[in-house]
């Protein structure tokens, strides 16, 4: 397969000029002819050469008129200029220099000559182009990492705000606001065991909306359908309504920069529930011990009731017995001891509630220092309203 020729623009009204000139280049370059100064500016723009041969001398623009004019077009400015011209003098030459031209060549025109020039010409053209290129390409890959950071930087706030967080309506704005800052409309919904939070970045929310998030918890990780983006973690769903599908490089790190949101979220919700867990269990283990209290309370004034009810009866009973003092006295030692036992015994069980009720103080001291933040106060989260234009 024969390597496509590089083109190069002729501009000269005089057709014997024209066919010198393409005889002596066509075999190296692909050539395209304009008779004016206009013409030339449309074809150059329209279909960039890597080189130009313009006569001086013309009608309407002359030369130097339209190398001024091809040099403030972005798309032709890089392009090499050579002018063409029988007067070589020192103005002329001078003239062509400040008005962009890159060589001068003096008619008549050696055909060697030429063609060197016109080589030279070429190869500065695609040096040229080639560092703009490298330039531009420079300026989009700092202009990406720039972007880049910018977007880290509202994940990482997005994180250190979220250990913050003690609820899912919180949390769930939260993670609708940082998801904001990326410019993208969004809907985040957290599921837990007794509510389901869902708050979106537009009001209202469409009923179907929560209802389609929903169902689609357990429908993969990631959904994708035209600019709607669908992330699933345990617990939490989020629906992006405008990812930037015409910028695939932006829509990868948006995407990237979502899960780890996403996965963020889910985690700080699992936490969410296992405090309200354990401030469910302390709160009961409060209840358990203060009725384990009052039966120990209880059962202490009971057996206190009963032994001194007994002591009495015994001693009542000590007439009709027949008993020597000392004997007497011998049984009241028994049944003291008894009652001290059971008292001691009493002691033991009120010190094994104090170390638990020194546990579910610990307990609490731990869970008050997990929540002492200021609760996340955003907007308002939206309310369900209907609105049935929503098709995922």
């Amino acid at each position: 397969m024969t390597e496509q020729k590089k083109q190069v623009l002729i501009v000269d009204d005089a057709p014997t000029d024209i066919q010198f000139v393409i005889e002596n280049l066509k075999d190296e370059f692909a050539i395209k002819v304009a008779g004016t100064g206009r013409k030339a500016l449309e074809l150059a723009e329209a279909y960039p050469p890597v080189a130009i041969l313009l006569d001086v001398t013309m009608p309407e623009l002359n030369g130097y008129e339209t190398c001024e004019k091809l040099k403030s077009i972005d798309a032709t400015k890089d392009i090499e200029v050579l002018f063409v011209s029988a007067n070589d003098s020192i103005e002329e030459i001078l003239k062509g220099y400040e008005v962009g031209g890159s060589d001068y060549i003096v008619k008549p025109v050696n055909p060697e000559e030429l063609r060197r020039k016109v080589r030279l010409a070429v190869q500065n053209t695609e040096a040229r182009f080639s560092v703009v290129s490298e330039k531009k390409a420079a300026m989009e890959a700092a202009m990406t990492a720039i972007m880049d950071a910018s977007e880290q930087a509202f994940v990482v706030g997005f994180l250190r705000q979220s250990f913050n967080v003690t609820s899912f309506k919180d949390l769930a704005k939260l993670t609708v606001e940082y998801t904001s800052k990326f410019g993208l409309a969004n809907t985040v919904q957290i599921r837990g065991p007794w509510e389901t939070i869902t708050v979106s970045s537009a009001l209202p929310i469409a009923p179907l909306e929560s209802e389609l998030m929903y169902r689609l918890a357990d429908s993969g990780r990631i959904l994708e359908k035209g600019k709607r983006l669908i992330l699933n973690f345990p617990l939490v769903s989020q629906l992006v309504k405008n990812m930037p599908n015409d910028d695939p490089d932006k829509c990868g790190r948006l995407r990237d920069h979502l899960a780890l949101i996403i996965e963020g979220a889910s985690n700080c919700a699992k936490n969410i529930l296992v405090n309200d867990e354990i401030a469910r269990l302390i709160e009961e283990s409060n209840e358990t011990l203060l009725q384990i209290q009052k039966l120990q309370t209880n059962q202490k004034e009971t057996n206190m009731k009963i032994m001194d009810r007994l002591m009495d009866e015994v001693q009542q009973s000590f007439l009709t017995f027949g008993m020597s003092e000392e004997q007497e006295d011998l049984v009241l030692s028994k049944i003291r001891d008894a009652v001290d036992d059971t008292l001691d015994n009493f002691e033991a069980g009120l010190k094994i509630d104090e170390e638990l009720k020194n546990i579910v103080e610990r307990l609490e001291d731990a869970t008050v220092h997990m929540q002492v933040s200021e609760p996340y106060s955003g907007e308002e989260d939206s309310t369900d309203d209907d609105d049935d234009d929503f098709l995922l």
